[in-house]
């Protein structure tokens, strides 16, 4: 019993650590996550990319996010947009995080922090993966 129960609570670790989720943002007057991609996104050099970013809310959250994203490393010809840049109480809950590599872009692994600030409360990030690889 006891392998069984070790082996259903390593599945159970797998599946979190699978997903692509922020902390919780928000306070007293209720929460929300971000959730993004679970994997790299690759983005050929000239190319764009679209991905969704999510927000879920408790029943109690009724603030307005204002969403911004920011690239590290920064200055390497990768470029970010989010639309809509913030997410009004009541709307639909995604946003489109649109991710551009320039011709010359540098090859490599790029974090994309896009952080979620409520109107009220505390605000949450979450870390989107893209790879620009070597030009063919």
């Amino acid at each position: 019993m006891k392998v069984l129960y070790t082996s259903l609570m390593m599945a159970g670790l797998l599946v979190v650590t699978g997903c692509n989720v922020s902390t919780t943002g928000g306070g007293a007057g209720g929460t929300f996550k971000l959730k993004g991609p679970e994997k790299s996104t690759t983005l050929k050099h000239g190319g764009t990319e679209v991905v969704d970013i999510n927000v879920s809310e408790d029943k109690n959250f009724k603030e307005d996010i204002a969403l911004s994203a920011t690239v590290t490393p920064d200055g390497k010809g990768v470029t970010t947009s989010l639309e809509p840049a913030t997410v009004k109480a009541g709307d639909p809950k995604t946003s489109k995080l649109t991710v551009k590599a320039k011709d010359d872009a540098a090859d490599g692994d790029y974090d994309i922090t896009v952080t979620g600030k409520p109107t009220k409360g505390e605000p949450t990030k979450l870390v989107v993966k893209v790879n620009v690889p070597k030009k063919k």
